[in-house]
């Protein structure tokens, strides 16, 4: 199952990101409002997962739970690390991102998102030293390729279409 939603994601972010673009393009100042139901369904999808894998994964009687905040309320390193996850990396880079659709086309956006794991490898060499192997190598040469390819496709696409004057 795990492949199976590996190969799903990119199909589910790219019409995502279809979606926000059209949807800026209708409304270009619904940024927060966009990101703000975003924002629902990644925490109501979350309380369903939390509530539903004792049933789904460990054969459990489902039986509905209140989690436990109150380890992550007592140390101050995992209350700022939640905070920081929650607040940083999803509700600000949800938001910058509905911004920026406004600006840059859904296609164009994909394609810069496809390198996201080479920045990740590359943050990961520099910060921690990790070192690469020869399918680290390949992969990132299937990205760049893949997105090299995207960016020749599209210009040969648009060369021949005729100029339109407004």
């Amino acid at each position: 199952i795990g492949d199976a939603l590996s190969f799903a994601q990119p199909i589910g972010f790219g019409m995502g990101y279809l979606t926000l673009e059209e949807l800026v393009k209708k409304s270009p100042n619904a940024g927060l409002p966009i990101s703000a139901i975003k924002l629902t369904m990644v925490t109501l999808f979350s309380f369903l997962f939390f509530e539903s894998y004792p049933t789904l994964i460990q054969h459990q009687d489902f039986a509905f739970r209140i989690p436990d905040f109150s380890p992550i309320l007592a140390s101050p390193l995992a209350l700022g690390g939640i905070l920081y996850t929650g607040l940083i990396t999803t509700a600000l880079a949800l938001w910058v991102e509905s911004i920026a659709f406004k600006r840059v086309p859904a296609t164009d956006a994909s394609i810069i998102l496809t390198t996201e794991p080479l920045f990740a490898a590359a943050a990961g060499a520099f910060t921690l030293g990790e070192t690469f192997g020869m399918s680290d190598y390949v992969g990132a040469s299937l990205i760049i390729g893949a997105c090299a390819l995207a960016v020749v496709l599209d210009d040969k696409k648009t060369e021949g279409a005729p100029d339109i004057v407004s």
